[in-house]
Formats: C-alpha cells, sequence, structure tokens
C-alpha cells in the first residue's frame, strides 16, 4: 500500500481589464525511501540498494555502540520523525524496502500581470512571479523534507570470529 499524494490548485482573478493575480499551490506527500547500509553485504558487487537489519537498542544482543548509536539518533530532536518511526517498526529486522514515508509539504506562488496597450489589439504583458512566497515569511514554511534512500550504517570492518560485519552508525541523516 503505497499511496503518493498531490496537489495542485491554481487560481486566478482579474482585478481590472489589465490587471490579473494569480496563485497557486503545489504539494506532495507519501513518497517513499529505504533504510540501507552504505556497503556490499550480501556480495552482489552493489554497495548502494543492500537492506539493513535495524538492531533492536532494546535487546541485550545489540552490540552497545550499535545501541548508542540508534538511540542518539531517536533522541535527536532534528532528526525527521519519519526516519525516527521507520527504525521504531524495522527493529529486530531487515528494513522494509520503500519503508520510510514522507510527510506532506508544499509551496505557494504568486503571480501579478498586467497588459499594456500597444497597437490596435496588441497588447505587451508584464509579470512579477514570486515563487515559495511562505518561505520567505517562515524559513520552515515551504520546505520539503523529502527523504531518499538512507544509510543508516557504513561497513566499518569484519569479525572472523563472530562471522558478522561491524558498522558505523550513521547519525545524520541527509535529503
Amino acid at each position: 500500500d503505497y499511496t503518493q499524494y498531490n496537489a495542485r490548485i491554481n487560481y486566478e482573478a482579474k482585478i481590472r481589464s489589465n490587471l490579473t493575480v494569480g496563485a497557486r499551490f503545489s504539494g506532495i506527500g507519501g513518497t517513499r525511501y529505504s533504510m540501507i547500509v552504505n556497503g556490499n553485504v550480501n556480495g552482489d558487487f552493489v554497495d548502494s540498494n543492500d537492506l539493513a537489519y535495524v538492531y533492536d537498542p532494546n535487546s541485550s544482543a545489540t552490540p552497545d555502540y550499535i545501541r548508542e548509536g540508534i538511540n542518539s539518533i531517536l533522541n535527536n530532536p532534528d532528526a525527521e520523525k519519519s526516519v525516527k518511526d521507520y527504525i521504531r517498526k524495522s527493529f529486530g529486522k531487515v528494513a522494509e524496502r520503500n519503508g520510510g514515508v514522507n510527510g506532506f509539504y508544499g509551496t505557494l506562488d504568486l503571480r501579478l500581470a498586467k497588459k499594456f496597450k500597444t497597437y490596435k489589439k496588441q497588447n505587451l504583458e508584464v509579470s512579477v512571479d514570486i515563487f515559495n512566497v511562505a518561505n520567505m515569511l517562515n524559513k520552515d514554511w515551504g520546505a520539503g523534507h523529502n527523504l531518499g534512500t538512507q544509510k543508516i550504517y557504513s561497513i566499518k570492518g569484519f569479525d572472523k570470529d563472530a562471522k558478522q560485519y561491524t558498522y558505523n552508525v550513521t547519525l545524520k541523516f541527509s535529503q
């Protein structure tokens, strides 16, 4: 069930016969992303698509450094809520491909256009477009937080005795 939401609303009004004001709202939400390991975990020679096993920080079997790293992400107020939700629902298993869900965001654009009569039925139109007006008022409004593939771990090495990889936990996720 991968539902993506798109919205586009246009409005235009003639103020006078030669003056037009317009607005457009565009929004999107529900796009998906995956959580992977930065490295070739499964030996297929591709290091950019191996889904991550998400250790459960509440499990005694989870190495301390991984527990601390995951808890750092979960307790970070700057980490996206969707990343935290994705990590929590993946505890103790391989993360679901496209299991991360981006939230909804939108932008508002404004337009002012004026027509000048030039010759007979010909006109010259001059317009001003202001893109993402809400962001001009508040830097958090109209800002997209769409995440792409997120790398929760990178391979640090391989423990031959335990027969498992050792990892660095990525504490900052990128857009």
